[in-house]
Formats: C-alpha cells, sequence, structure tokens
C-alpha cells in the first residue's frame, strides 16, 4: 500500500545541491548573526544613560534563519514606519519575504503614495507637470486572469516611470463601465442553462442573477 511506499533515494545531484544550499544558509545564518551583534552594540545605551529608540538589547536573536518553502524571513526587528535595514548580509538565494519585509509602512509613513509628494499640497504648482491615470476594473464576464493583472502591471510601471520624472501623479480606481457587457454574458447563461431571456425573468430578477454572477466571478 501506499503507506509502505519508501521515498525515492535521492540522486547526487541533489544531494550535492542540498549541501550546497546547507552550506550557504550557514554562512548566512553566521553573518547575520555577527550583523545583529554589531545593531545591538550600536543601539547599547551610554554609561550616561539613554539609548536609541527601537533598541532590542536584552532580547533574543540568535534563533538561526530557516529557508523553506515560505522562504527565508527577515528578522532584523524594525519598528512600523522605521526605515529598513539593508546593511546585513544578503540571504544565499532570492525570497519574497525577506525583500518584501518592513518596507511598506516606511512608504506610507513618507508619503511615497501621496500625488503631492515633495510639495505641500496638490494646490502647489508643479512645473514638471501632472499625470493622472484611471485604474479600469475588470470587466464582470468571467473570473479574473492573467489579462487582468498585465493591464495593471503595465500602468503600475507608466505611473512609476512619471513620478520618478517628479510629476504630481494620481492612479486612481475607476468605476465598472461594461455593465452591458456582463448583461450579455448573464443574458446567454440563462438561455443556455434556463431557457429564459431577461424579457420572460422581468427587470428584478434578472439584477437579481446579475448579483449571483457578480458575486461568483467578480
Amino acid at each position: 500500500g501506499a503507506a509502505n511506499c519508501k521515498p525515492k533515494p535521492k540522486s547526487e545531484r541533489q544531494l550535492v545541491k542540498e549541501a550546497r544550499t546547507s552550506a550557504e544558509m550557514a554562512r548566512f545564518n553566521e553573518e547575520m548573526a555577527k550583523h545583529k551583534l554589531k545593531l545591538r552594540l550600536r543601539l547599547q545605551p551610554s554609561a550616561t544613560g539613554g539609548g536609541g529608540e527601537g533598541s532590542f538589547i536584552g532580547a533574543d536573536h540568535s534563533e538561526p534563519v530557516k529557508g523553506g518553502k515560505q522562504g527565508i524571513s527577515y528578522t532584523i526587528p524594525t519598528a512600523p514606519g522605521e526605515k529598513k535595514d539593508v546593511t546585513g548580509p544578503m540571504p544565499p538565494v532570492y525570497s519574497a519575504s525577506y525583500v518584501e519585509a518592513a518596507w511598506y509602512s516606511w512608504w506610507e509613513k513618507q508619503g511615497f503614495f501621496k500625488p503631492e509628494y515633495g510639495r505641500s499640497g496638490v494646490d502647489e504648482p508643479n512645473p514638471k507637470g501632472t499625470f493622472m491615470l484611471c485604474i479600469p476594473p475588470p470587466n464582470v464576464t468571467g473570473s479574473l486572469h492573467l489579462g487582468h493583472a498585465l493591464t495593471s502591471a503595465i500602468q503600475d510601471a507608466i505611473v512609476r516611470w512619471h513620478r520618478m520624472q517628479g510629476r504630481t501623479v494620481l492612479w486612481v480606481p475607476g468605476c465598472d463601465h461594461a455593465g452591458i457587457a456582463t448583461q450579455v454574458v448573464v443574458e446567454r447563461k440563462l438561455q443556455r442553462e434556463k431557457g429564459l431571456s431577461r424579457h420572460d425573468l422581468g427587470r428584478e430578477r434578472f439584477v437579481e442573477e446579475v448579483w449571483k454572477w457578480k458575486e461568483e466571478k467578480g
């Protein structure tokens, strides 16, 4: 039976790769431990008293970082809104959880998402100009797919480029613009499954069917 199946022996190539990864992680943990020690010494209160805000003296930060399916975690204590420490060693392999940790709250605190970034307000003229773009919501004509994500990814790159040029930038979510397309899809579904038209149902019942479709696919 399946319970008696023995795991397939690992190939020599797999064993070599695992040994190399293990050695790299051990080296990374050693470097990270040294880096954390430097941070503790830097934040340690002086003889006259007073330590830096966010000091983590006395806390246990010796736990080694472990890699796995969830990736490598960023373990340096960082208060919300505080800039992430980037002076430490980099993991031997890419880990989204490590790379993305702690940045978002700092971006928000710095005001990077505000159109008027770098000026007192949106009313202050910007000699470099203004750029605004509406995010078109996906049509509720079926389940989301890669094409929807691609549209937003392209717009995201354009918006960031204009922000890097110093312009006042606003990327704002829009409203649904494809009610007719949704209506057509639901009408075809009703005709195919129940042999009914929207006229057979009446306005209120047809709108209910549209909302059911939206909850399922939207």
